[in-house]
């Protein structure tokens, strides 16, 4: 029986007989061998050789391979080693149903949403009219939405997007999610953001996400305490100072900050495009945070680029940073830090809580830092729990020589 391109049986001492697909076979370019779980002329047999070739085999710079699968809407689906003869082809198995669903039409199953969710706008580099790029998200928030979007799929990829029940998902969130509630809370956003996204384009009528609890916390992170401060400007590496002072004056997230571009000598204002909300954010300048930058080294090929450079005079990269962060951290002098769980992020909450205390409306906060007003509104509720604390003080120390003896009669007073 003569058999496809590539295939050939390769016979065991034990008198049985495998069946393997080698591509290219003793020449340069040959592909490792992939065994064939099948006997000619079964039906397994025959459905492997119709997937043959739409296998793909690459090699990266370090001369790993790595493999993929084309379905017949020409999208490509990684694959595991063929080394796992039984989870390799289940991969290949899921990788063609998928693509036969969407060729079909049926685009309802949450393989299918996350696919499609993919190559939209809404999560892909987009171009404007000018030419220029605007990420749809930016590269860490498509690496956080990539993490989730994994686990739902692995949840409930070939099931109906129609059929996933409130229950469904407060029992993920109760059982998966009850010692982590802060992954629990993006867990629960991101699957609500692609269900949202699939309802205008038929997966679904409603959110069900949205009959679930909210796991407590409410998202934010804890300011940095003053002690915080002293202890990292004390410890922390140099070029890291400058970071943190544009989170604290300014309010604005971690991959923000990376990206700012040096303000002009004088300037008030440091325009910037934020890249979870995709606005313009108009970045204002304090007096103190004008000279802190005026301190800072200068990329002096580009001194109106970036304004965060690492110590070897080069812009900070947001992988950089986030590395370097997380390696500072690591270190035994900045062990307050792991201690309060405070990171990053807390200084947004550092730069809001400022505002509100000097006295902003949330109005002002929210254009300040570029921040939704309902979050803007759920920090100034604890700010103003200290408001009211210290005015009430101070009213009673304005009214307590009428009211001391209602309350302490002729008792004398400390000498």
């Amino acid at each position: 029986m003569a058999l496809p391109d590539y295939v050939r049986p390769i016979h065991k001492p034990n008198g049985r007989t495998y069946y393997y697909y080698e591509k290219f076979r003793r020449t340069e370019r040959a592909w490792p061998r992939v065994r064939i779980p099948a006997e000619p002329l079964s039906e397994a047999f025959a459905k492997r050789v119709t997937q043959l070739p739409r296998l793909d085999a690459r090699q990266d710079e370090a001369g790993a391979w790595e493999w993929s699968f084309l379905d017949v809407t020409e999208r490509r689906h990684p694959l595991p080693a063929p080394a796992d003869c039984d989870a390799f082809w289940a991969v290949v198995d899921k990788a063609e149903d998928i693509g036969k669903k969407l060729q079909a039409g049926i685009r309802r199953t949450f393989a299918a949403l996350i696919i499609e969710f993919k190559e939209s706008a809404a999560y892909q580099i987009n171009v404007d009219e000018h030419g220029h790029e605007r990420p749809g998200l930016s590269k860490s928030m498509r690496e956080q939405y990539d993490r989730y979007m994994s686990t739902i799929e692995a949840a409930w990829g070939d099931d109906p997007v129609e059929s996933l029940q409130a229950t469904d998902v407060q029992k993920i969130l109760d059982k998966s999610f009850r010692e982590t509630p802060s992954a629990g809370r993006v867990f629960r956003s991101t699957l609500s953001r692609i269900i949202s996204w699939g309802i205008p384009r038929g997966y679904r009528k409603d959110n069900p996400v949205d009959h679930t609890e909210k796991l407590e916390g409410g998202g934010t992170y804890s300011p940095w305490p003053v002690e915080a401060f002293d202890i990292f400007f004390q410890h922390a590496r140099v070029d890291l100072h400058l970071p943190v002072y544009s989170a604290l004056f300014t309010g604005q997230r971690k991959v923000d900050v990376v990206g700012m571009l040096r303000p002009h000598s004088g300037a008030t204002e440091m325009p910037l495009i934020a890249q979870k909300i995709k606005q313009r954010v108009p970045v204002q300048i304090h007096s103190e945070y004008r000279q802190i930058i005026d301190a800072a080294p200068v990329d002096k090929d580009n001194p109106q680029l970036a304004l965060h450079l690492t110590a070897s005079g080069k812009p900070w990269s947001y992988e950089g940073i986030k590395t370097a962060w997380q390696r500072e951290m690591d270190r035994p002098e900045l062990k307050f830090f792991r201690e309060k769980r405070l990171v990053f992020h807390g200084l947004r909450k550092n730069a809001v809580n400022t505002l509100l205390e000097v006295g902003c409306t949330e109005e002002m906060v929210s254009a300040i830092v570029g921040m939704s007003p309902a979050m803007v509104r759920h920090y100034a509720k604890e700010v103003s729990k200290f408001r009211l604390a210290r005015s009430a003080m101070k009213l009673m120390e304005d009214g307590w020589a009428s009211q001391r003896v209602h309350v302490l009669g002729a008792a004398k007073k400390a000498e």
